[in-house]
């Protein structure tokens, strides 16, 4: 990774302009459209949005009861969890965890403008051997055309001319080659600055994107336990399905208090043993969902 950044910095003087495309602001190895990228790269990194709203409402009080978390997206959950679960923070732990989440903030940035880096650097490389190889194709073609009419008067043999036109086709195949690497490269530094496509709005798309969140929240957090989540659906008003209910509660509801507690453990069944922990209410493109862990 070093060495791609020192490679970058030593040919900013010397970067070859590739012609801007439609969909990227430029394409160029440049030290200008490299910041240009990765700003725009940033802007739009869903991991950044989450970090960033995670920082601001770690700053408010510590994660207390008194926050709506309910009213903040993209990372109403993730707050939620890492609330629900651990009950909120103390001071000390409070810093701790900022600290860690700024961490990481700060490393995705450096990654992300690496990535763009060798990405522009790579494509730069394409683009100078496909000239390069366009450069000695362009002789070989002349070569072929002046041996060509030899052959045609039959001064020169077909086992003479084969390795003539071997190496033009080799020379054209090499051009192809970095024509077809630059372009991938160019589509993937389109995945990493553009934004994300919106997923479709299903409750499966819904229910991937909770796991998704509370998975980033459960590593966020640094705690070795193991997860074990367990996603339940809920209908419009956020109750929880009968058949669903039955998933945990073989024996129904009944040995339950009327409205469960955050961070609050049951008991699966009113004599069981297993044991289940209450997270929270969760919501993702107007699908509801109730989540659990098990102990």
């Amino acid at each position: 990774m070093m060495k791609s950044m020192l490679l970058f910095l030593l040919m900013l003087t010397t970067a070859i302009q590739i012609p801007a495309q439609n969909d990227l602001p430029c394409f160029d190895t440049s030290e200008k459209c490299a910041e240009t990228l990765t700003a725009q790269a940033i802007a739009n990194s869903a991991e950044i949005k989450v970090l960033d709203q995670t920082i601001k409402l770690a700053r408010r009080k510590g994660w207390t009861q008194y926050i709506d978390v309910s009213a903040i997206d993209p990372l109403t959950l993730s707050v939620q969890i890492l609330r629900n679960i651990f009950g909120g923070g103390e001071r000390q732990t409070r810093k701790l965890q900022l600290a860690q989440i700024n961490l990481r903030r700060t490393e995705t940035v450096l990654r992300i403008r690496a990535e763009i880096n060798d990405l522009l650097l790579n494509a730069e490389n394409a683009e100078r051997k496909k000239l390069q190889t366009q450069t000695l194709f362009d002789a070989q073609s002349s070569l072929v055309a002046v041996l060509e009419i030899s052959y045609q008067s039959g001064e020169l043999s077909t086992e003479r001319m084969m390795p003539v036109w071997e190496k033009l086709d080799f020379y054209r195949i090499e051009i192809e080659r970095a024509a077809t690497e630059r372009e991938t490269l160019r589509k993937n530094l389109i995945a990493l600055v553009e934004p994300q496509p919106v997923i479709e709005l299903t409750r499966e798309n819904a229910r991937a994107q909770v796991i998704e969140d509370v998975l980033s929240a459960w590593k966020l957090s640094g705690t070795s336990e193991e997860l074990n989540l367990i996603v339940l659906d809920a209908d419009e008003k956020k109750q929880v399905f009968k058949s669903e209910l039955l998933k945990i509660f073989p024996e129904g509801v009944k040995h339950l208090p009327d409205e469960l507690q955050p961070r609050g453990v049951y008991t699966t069944t009113k004599k069981g043993l297993r044991k289940v922990q209450y997270i929270g209410k969760a919501e993702r493109f107007g699908f509801n969902f109730v989540l659990f862990r098990s102990l």
